[in-house]
């Protein structure tokens, strides 16, 4: 069965880890992942301590570590010390960064310096047994490709189109052909297009942004490009995760954005949406909690999410 995760992104003092992660698993999810921001939430791996000890997630741990920030040897010691005390429990994602960077008045890391420090992770792991729960989070070709010849596991965060991410599964195990696929999926149930609008807030320039990272690899036109960098542009990292984030003005260029990371429409459309993807060996999704209205309708979508994925097994 596909484990599906939420990924907890409440900011400090709007939520509780623990109290998030019953809340998932009392809506049929798997456990939870604890984003790294430390400006905007609490620390990922001591929240991962508090989760795997209060409650019986079967999976939980940081998504996404950033080690933009953080150096590899004593993010391996605190994932090995984890996994140590709750065996075969801790799913760790690392990525460049994000808000966690840019907050910080930091570039992001230049990517041979952050293949560099995936091998340097993989190596202090050590013989921890990690074997498919030891991932990097990767948007573009060229990220995908060294994660998973790194790290032998990739949270493919490209969206929801199945052309993306079919060739983004493809590129991954073209670097190893026993890499771990994972899938971070933007995704609520929703009635309207005003709630389907709303639920993007807090993620659309982020979402922006990766296009504008990779327009080849999306397929962009000139006219879309310029589109992607005006939402893109509109993004307030301080706020990343909220609906304050969407620091402009609506666009047109919004819905278009939305739509090619974002699913919405109630969950036999979810199921539908994500029926191309079935036949691709995804071991899990993570599911982005800063998506407003996710944990509300989250005992629906789970299912919609693993009925799309499992549909042609």
């Amino acid at each position: 069965m596909t484990a599906v995760l939420l990924n907890s992104a409440a900011p400090w003092g709007a939520g509780d880890a623990v109290a998030t992660a019953e809340h998932a698993l009392a809506a049929g999810a798997d456990g939870v992942g604890l984003a790294d921001s430390p400006r905007l939430f609490p620390d990922c791996l001591v929240e991962t301590q508090r989760v795997l000890a209060g409650t019986g997630a079967r999976l939980a741990g940081p998504c996404v570590a950033s080690l933009g920030l953080r150096h590899p040897a004593p993010l391996a010691g605190a994932v090995r010390t984890l996994e140590r005390l709750h065996p075969g429990r801790v799913l760790t994602v690392v990525g460049r960064g994000e808000s966690s960077v840019r907050n910080e008045g930091l570039d992001l890391p230049p990517l041979r310096e952050y293949t560099a420090t995936l091998a340097a992770l993989r190596e202090a792991v050590g013989d921890a047994d990690l074997a498919g729960r030891l991932l990097g989070a990767a948007s573009g070709p060229r990220t995908i490709s060294a994660t998973a010849a790194a790290l032998g596991g990739v949270l493919v965060d490209a969206g929801a189109d199945p052309g993306v991410v079919t060739r983004a599964a493809a590129l991954a195990r073209e670097a190893d052909p026993a890499a771990t696929v994972w899938l971070f999926l933007r995704a609520t149930v929703t009635a309207t297009d005003a709630e389907a609008a709303a639920a993007a807030e807090p993620v659309l320039g982020s979402c922006a942004m990766r296009l504008v990272s990779a327009t080849e690899w999306y397929g962009l036109d000139a006219d879309e490009v310029a589109s992607a960098r005006e939402v893109a542009g509109s993004h307030d990292y301080a706020r990343h995760g909220t609906a304050a984030a969407r620091g402009g003005a609506v666009t047109p260029a919004d819905r278009w954005v939305r739509d090619r990371f974002l699913l919405t429409g109630d969950p036999t459309a979810i199921t539908a949406r994500l029926r191309p993807l079935a036949g691709l060996d995804i071991a899990g999704v993570v599911l982005a909690g800063a998506v407003a209205g996710v944990q509300d309708h989250l005992a629906e979508l789970v299912p919609a999410v693993r009925a799309g994925l499992e549909e042609a097994a």
